[in-house]
């Protein structure tokens, strides 16, 4: 099955098809879309990449998003603001750049090979952001297992955004996408993309 889009996510493990942002990700979409979530990841319409920190996912970016999407499909990066912010500063990113500025750095087309297939989200502040929507959203989740994946323990945040992604209904999970405005975009342009596939429209 050929994806409608990849998404590059900053977690720091090799590749693997089963994280939590994503299938927290495919969730989301799932519900726009009135499809079933497991449906949706059998046919592999998303393509998630863990990219094992900011400076390996940065160089795919760059260098790597036509071999991603060979056929054109649009390449997503969800990538954490303070982490890329300090990736860049050797570029001489001025610490006060506003949003567009740093997309616009990361896109420059003498660094990036395919800036218009590429589309990068940036987390205020990280993925941390994301457990601690999910927390707000649903009380039930301990504060001690929320402190221990904001840690960076990636089974302690897998065991949370798999919580959110499949063992509790769209309430929560659109509680946590009002909160985190980067989750929101990315949910609706793959949500859009999947539906156009459908469809049989265009992608893009």
């Amino acid at each position: 099955m050929i994806p409608v889009a990849v998404i590059l996510y900053e977690d720091q493990r090799g590749p693997q098809k089963q994280f939590g942002l994503h299938n927290l990700v495919v969730a989301c979409v799932s519900d726009d879309l009135g499809a079933d979530v497991y449906a949706l990841k059998l046919d592999q319409k998303l393509s998630g990449r863990p990219m094992k920190g900011v400076s390996k996912l940065l160089a795919s970016c760059r260098q790597d998003v036509r071999r991603l999407g060979p056929q054109g499909q649009p390449v997503f990066a969800l990538i954490d603001n303070d982490a890329i912010r300090e990736q860049m500063k050797h570029e001489g990113l001025s610490p006060s750049a506003d949003e567009a500025a740093v997309i616009r750095a990361i896109k420059a087309p003498e660094r990036c090979k395919a800036p218009d297939q590429l589309e990068v989200l940036l987390l205020v502040e990280n993925t941390e952001t994301i457990l601690a929507a999910a927390a707000e959203c649903d009380p039930e989740i301990a504060a001690v297992a929320v402190e221990q994946a904001r840690r960076k323990d990636t089974n302690a945040r897998d065991k949370i955004l798999n919580h959110v992604a499949w063992g509790l209904g769209r309430a929560v999970r659109d509680c946590v996408r009002s909160r985190v405005p980067a989750l929101a975009r990315l949910v609706e342009r793959l949500s859009a993309l999947v539906a156009a596939e459908r469809d049989g429209a265009p992608r893009g």
